[in-house]
């Protein structure tokens, strides 16, 4: 799709929702932000519960104590690093954003 077909379909969309376009690429990057940071909090729910644990932290801090044993976590402490680092960065932005 072109940017001038994007941008039409944009300024139609709003006018029919009695807003502008500003207004509607802004609700619209809001409703995004908070759904992926939804989606991405839910993920790091069901590895911390599945462990026990609140953060990568705490799944660290069983591997020392020698609560898990790296066969047990390794999958979950990787995705659960990426994860947090991609709600970090996911917060950084939306901090940025003037809502």
């Amino acid at each position: 799709m072109m940017e001038g077909e994007r941008m039409q379909i944009l300024e139609e969309v709003a006018r029919s929702l009695n807003m502008n376009r500003e207004r509607l690429e802004r609700e619209s990057l809001k409703t995004f932000f908070e759904r992926e940071l939804r989606n991405i909090e839910a993920e790091i729910y069901k590895i911390g519960a599945k462990h026990g644990i609140r953060s990568i932290f705490e799944l660290d801090e069983k591997l020392k104590r020698g609560a898990i044993t790296e066969e047990e976590m390794m999958d979950d402490f990787m995705e659960l690093d990426y994860l947090e680092s991609k709600r970090d960065g996911l917060l950084k932005v939306m901090e940025r954003i003037q809502w």
